[in-house]
């Protein structure tokens, strides 16, 4: 596992956190994170991204937890970013653990 990651971070990480714990980052970070968005209510909103994705034919789900993001399901980020609704802003590429402090700050968005 050690060569998914260069030697000067594996060192660090091993010395800071012992070789179990690294070994969990390491495996973190050879997974594939999914593509997840969030729509801007500025410039649009759910039900219009929705039919957007669906007439590109991407598949999405909802995040229980945040009404304005989605996980998208069949497609990458440069698919994405190609789309009309994200060069015009109406949706950003974001993580979700990106999007909590948002809910904390307005809980209105929940």
């Amino acid at each position: 596992m050690k060569k998914a990651i260069n030697d000067f971070l594996y060192k660090l990480l091993n010395k800071q956190y012992g070789q179990e714990l690294t070994e969990e980052i390491v495996k973190g970070y050879q997974e594939t994170r999914p593509v997840t968005i969030r729509v801007n209510t500025i410039k649009s909103n759910l039900e219009n991204i929705e039919k957007e994705l669906e007439k590109e034919n991407i598949d999405f789900k909802r995040v229980g937890w945040y009404k304005e993001a989605l996980i998208i399901e069949n497609a990458k980020e440069e698919r994405i970013r190609n789309l009309e609704i994200y060069k015009n802003g109406e949706i950003y590429m974001q993580s979700l653990s990106s999007m909590i402090p948002v809910l904390i700050l307005n809980p209105r968005k929940r």
